[in-house]
């Protein structure tokens, strides 16, 4: 469980890269893209170290960030956050045929990004506990 974790860990790090890659070359939609995917990835991987449980045997995720904040395990509640960027991500990989908001401006999307990164940092302590 712990080794599964921890090479998802370092698979989240690159798509960090790639959220940040894309931030600066004014690719917002890719950006946005990946940063979803760092979400999505930090969930999974705090349920698996929390309860060494794969994730399709799991509560919604905006449920888990809400919890896992409770519990102390993540700073600050991500789930608001990651339920908007649920919709984006849609735009993001369907561009206009997706049914979702719009892509916001990039001072918007940088603020995900930081997000992304203090998720990341949140996790990571999880990891080396």
């Amino acid at each position: 469980m712990f080794e599964r974790a921890k090479e998802n860990f370092e698979f989240t790090r690159k798509k960090l890269g790639h959220a940040r890659q894309y931030f600066n070359e004014g690719d917002l939609a890719e950006s946005i893209h990946y940063i979803w995917t760092v979400f999505e990835n930090c969930i999974n991987i705090v349920k698996d170290v929390k309860n060494n449980k794969p994730l399709y045997e799991h509560k919604a995720k905006i449920d888990l960030f809400k919890i896992y904040h409770s519990l102390g395990y993540l700073k600050k509640d991500y789930s608001k956050t990651f339920s908007y960027l649920l919709k984006l991500r849609i735009r993001a990989d369907f561009g206009n045929y997706g049914n979702a908001p719009k892509i916001p401006e990039e001072d918007k999307v940088r603020e995900f990004l930081d997000n992304a990164a203090e998720l990341f940092n949140d996790v990571e302590k999880i990891i080396k506990k």
